[in-house]
């Protein structure tokens, strides 16, 4: 049970600091050399797909750390 949330909590970590990677060091600057309106355009469209896997991401965070905190370690108290 443990290995299984270990690795859903490592799943959501990797697609929410690795999509924000992307964004920032590979999409940004490739972005840059187009018009305002069609960066903007591509910045909506790239979000509006990354978002929900990002909240869905924060959820299972949340989560699996709190069902590893109580299943593992006893909860708040220990």
């Amino acid at each position: 049970m443990t290995a299984t949330l270990v690795a859903l909590h490592v799943i959501a970590a990797v697609i929410w600091v690795g999509g924000m990677f992307f964004a920032y060091i590979v999409l940004r600057p490739s972005a840059g050399p187009l018009d305002p309106p069609l960066r903007l355009v591509l910045w909506q469209r790239v979000f509006s797909r990354f978002f929900p896997w990002v909240w869905a991401s924060v959820v299972v965070l949340l989560a699996t750390g709190y069902a590893m905190l109580i299943l593992r370690f006893g909860g708040f108290r220990t």
